[in-house]
């Protein structure tokens, strides 16, 4: 504090005081030599530096944060259309064509979001569950794939998924690694994504396991993604399977 009083605030404040004493601390700057006088600019313009690059970068960081905070928020704590809304901004960045159906149909007549990626045509139902999911939400996207084509019938789908926001009101770190039992998803025609793991996919920008998740296939090259911090291992994705929708087509 004794340092801070001499050296900043008597010298900014109360500079007679220390001419008076003849204090180190005060050199009058018509007295320094241009040794002292260069060194003195120098360092001011740094301080000048330091702040502006300080106030854009505190600018950037808000920009960044405002940017994400509405998918973070919606894809780890979201429910009903702050969740799909979320998906969606996901899905765009990672490279599908998105329709929201709840808006361009009207109501609940089809799913949520309709998905489309190099000839591939998704339908995404997008849910949450404060507790463990119930397979009541599969059923949902079922009927949604076998009322399609009465919808749609000049538009096949190719393939469907279900997102789960599980648990939301646990941790993330605390909550399963996986929505249903793996005995529960293998009989299924659609994989089952926890919004979780589409929210690590988006941070991290890797839209390629987006894609595979959402497609029901492989990642390319057969490579499993790294274990995240915690030492939870990334949701299996399964091989596409043959769609009973889809007439004959392989998906």
């Amino acid at each position: 504090m004794v340092d801070w009083l001499v050296q900043r605030a008597l010298p900014e404040h109360v500079p007679a005081a220390l001419r008076r004493v003849r204090s180190r601390h005060h050199v009058d700057p018509a007295l320094q030599t241009p040794a002292e006088t260069q060194a003195r600019s120098s360092l001011e313009e740094l301080e000048r530096r330091y702040l502006e690059n300080k106030a854009r970068l505190e600018d950037d960081l808000e920009r960044a944060q405002q940017e994400a905070e509405p998918v973070r928020a919606g894809l780890l704590y979201g429910s009903g259309s702050e969740l799909e809304d979320a998906v969606a901004v996901v899905l765009r960045a990672a490279g599908f064509a998105v329709t929201d159906l709840d808006e361009e149909l009207g109501g609940t007549l089809s799913a949520d979001l309709l998905a489309v990626l190099n000839g591939s045509t998704c339908l995404v139902e997008v849910k949450a569950a404060a507790g463990a999911a119930g397979e009541k939400l599969i059923s949902q996207l079922q009927r949604h794939l076998e009322k399609w084509p009465q919808l749609r019938p000049g538009q096949p789908v190719t393939c469907a998924a279900l997102i789960v926001n599980h648990q939301h009101r646990l941790n993330p770190a605390e909550r399963p690694a996986e929505v249903y039992q793996r005995r529960v998803v293998d009989a299924l025609p659609f994989p089952v994504i926890a919004s979780g793991d589409l929210f690590r996919w988006w941070r991290t920008q890797d839209w390629p396991a987006v894609q595979a998740a959402v497609l029901g296939q492989t990642p390319s090259g057969g490579e499993r993604d790294e274990p995240p911090a915690g030492g939870r291992e990334p949701p299996a994705v399964g091989r596409r399977r043959w769609l009973p929708w889809s007439k004959g087509r392989t998906a």
